[in-house]
């Protein structure tokens, strides 16, 4: 698995936010881009999820084209778990739906029992998404991500709102997942973190 991110131009608004970015994530590998609120970190990961389409450059996942024709975008995105900064899945979805649901979608299976545990998905499963706290949204989120199971991770911010635990758990799992031969491409402000993750830092400038 290799995901490639080739001379990328993303714009918001009137303002292009990221300028011909270019980063590799190979299989076996943590890449954390860490930097400042504002410096284009969640920008660059909804380009990668197929979320904002880039101005020019291409990207693509084991040389498909997240961005290609539609086939190809369905092939590339279907090796991928997305979770989005704000953890925003629709909220009449119950923790459980919303992780069959990405199941469904890449035609595979609900997560593993060890990530269901540390992320404590099973005490999620009947409560609507709307009714859930910042963490637990987070929590469900990333048992979505985690569902199929993906080649690649695609995650803004996933430490945000967990507690020390789940912060651990998340940790031992997302290493445990490049040991696998996973991917993992993610954005934070927290350096620390990425640290712990022993992951392979980029820095953002603003």
């Amino acid at each position: 698995m290799r995901l490639t991110i080739d001379r990328v131009v993303l714009r918001r608004g009137n303002r292009n936010v990221i300028n011909g970015a270019s980063y590799q994530v190979a299989a076996g590998e943590i890449v954390a881009l860490v930097g400042a609120n504002g410096c284009g970190k969640s920008t660059l990961l909804a380009g990668v999820a197929g979320v904002l389409a880039p101005i020019s450059g291409q990207i693509t996942v084991d040389e498909l084209d997240v961005w290609g024709k539609p086939a190809t975008q369905y092939a590339a995105r279907a090796r991928f778990g997305y979770v989005p900064e704000n953890a925003d899945a629709p909220g009449f979805l119950t923790g459980g739906e919303l992780v069959a649901l990405a199941a469904a979608a890449r035609r595979g299976m609900a997560p593993t029992p060890a990530i269901i545990d540390a992320l404590g998905l099973g005490e999620l499963a009947p409560v609507r998404i709307d009714r859930m706290s910042l963490g637990q949204r987070r929590r469900a989120c990333l048992g979505a991500a985690f569902a199929g199971p993906p080649q690649l991770l695609i995650l803004d911010e996933p430490d945000n709102g967990l507690d020390v635990a789940r912060l651990q758990a998340l940790t031992s799992l997302l290493r445990n997942f490049a040991a696998g031969g996973g991917a993992v491409l993610l954005a934070s402000h927290d350096r620390d973190f990425a640290t712990q993750l022993d992951a392979r830092i980029q820095l953002l400038a603003s």
